[in-house]
C-alpha cells in the first residue's frame, strides 16, 4: 500500500488531506481512484489507513479507516555525522541511510572535505524530499532529522555518546569489537553517534581530536571504502550487532 507523509494539519476530523505533489502522484503516475487505500504518516510514529473519496492532478483526499503504532523504526537511535561529499554523493547517504534506519543526518566539514559551499535552501529542500521518499519507499513512520551543517570540531564537543569514529588507519580495534566493548552504554543510552569522513578521509591530528572527546576510532575492515559507502555499512553493522537486523 502506498504511503505519503503530510503535514500533522492535513489530518483532521477523522479525514486526510495529501499534500499537492502526492496528488499529483496518486492521480498520474499510481492512477489511483476513490475507493482506493493509502497509509497517510504524520511524523508521529502512527500511521492512518486511509480510504481515498477525491483523487486528481490537483487534490487528493480521504477518510480514516483506522489508525495505529507504526513498527518501521529502529529501536536504536543512530545519528550519522557525515563529511560533506558531492552532492550525488551525500545524496545516496541520505536515501540509503534512511532506508537503513539512521534517526538523524549531521553534514560535517572536515580538513579535506572538497564541497565547501554554503547549502543552498533549495539543496536543503531538495536533500529532505530524498529523506521523505526514502523513508515512505522503506515503510518509517518518522522522519529522519537533517541538520545544518557544523564543523568537525562542533561535531566532536556535541556528539551522540556512546559515539564510534570510522577510520581507515585503525589497526587495533575494529567496528565489531568496539560495539561488543560498549554495548551495556549502547544499551543503557539507545543512540549511538557514527562519524564518517568526507572524500579524503580524515587527519590524524582529526582523529585525535575525536579520540579526546571519548569518540572510539574503529576499523570498518581491510578495505578502503568510499566515504558515501562507508556511513552505510557502519550503521548496518551497528543495526546488526544491537539486534536490530534479526
Amino acid at each position: 500500500m502506498h504511503r505519503f507523509f503530510v503535514p500533522p494539519s492535513n489530518i483532521d476530523g477523522g479525514r486526510v488531506t495529501l499534500t499537492s505533489e502526492a496528488a499529483r502522484q496518486l492521480a498520474r503516475v499510481l492512477r489511483a481512484s476513490p475507493g482506493d487505500s493509502i497509509i497517510a504518516l504524520d511524523d508521529s510514529g502512527y500511521e492512518y489507513r486511509v480510504t481515498l473519496d477525491v483523487v486528481s492532478p490537483k487534490q487528493a483526499a480521504g477518510v480514516i479507516s483506522d489508525i495505529y503504532a507504526g513498527d518501521g523504526e529502529a529501536q536504536l537511535h543512530i545519528t550519522l555525522y557525515q563529511g560533506l561529499m558531492k552532492a550525488d554523493r551525500f545524496e545516496y547517504v541520505l536515501q540509503k541511510g534512511t532506508e537503513l534506519g539512521i534517526s538523524r543526518f549531521v553534514p560535517i566539514v572536515c580538513e579535506r572535505t572538497v564541497a565547501r559551499g554554503a547549502i543552498t535552501a533549495a539543496r536543503a529542500e531538495r536533500w529532505r524530499r530524498i529523506i521523505r521518499e526514502a523513508a515512505e519507499q522503506a515503510g518509517r513512520c518518522r522522519l529522519p532529522m537533517l541538520d545544518s551543517a557544523v564543523s568537525f570540531s562542533e561535531a566532536c564537543d556535541s556528539v551522540v555518546k556512546p559515539a564510534i569514529i570510522g577510520w581507515e588507519c585503525e589497526r587495533d580495534s575494529g567496528i565489531k569489537d568496539a560495539l561488543l566493548r560498549q554495548k551495556a552504554s549502547i544499551e543503557d543510552a539507545q543512540s549511538i553517534g557514527v562519524i564518517i569522513g568526507s572524500e579524503g578521509g580524515l587527519t590524524e591530528a582529526e582523529v585525535a581530536q575525536a579520540l579526546s572527546r571519548g569518540i572510539t576510532p574503529v576499523s570498518l575492515g581491510r578495505r578502503i571504502l568510499r566515504a558515501e559507502t562507508a556511513g552505510i555499512i557502519a550503521a548496518a553493522v551497528v543495526l546488526y550487532e544491537m539486534g536490530e537486523l534479526s
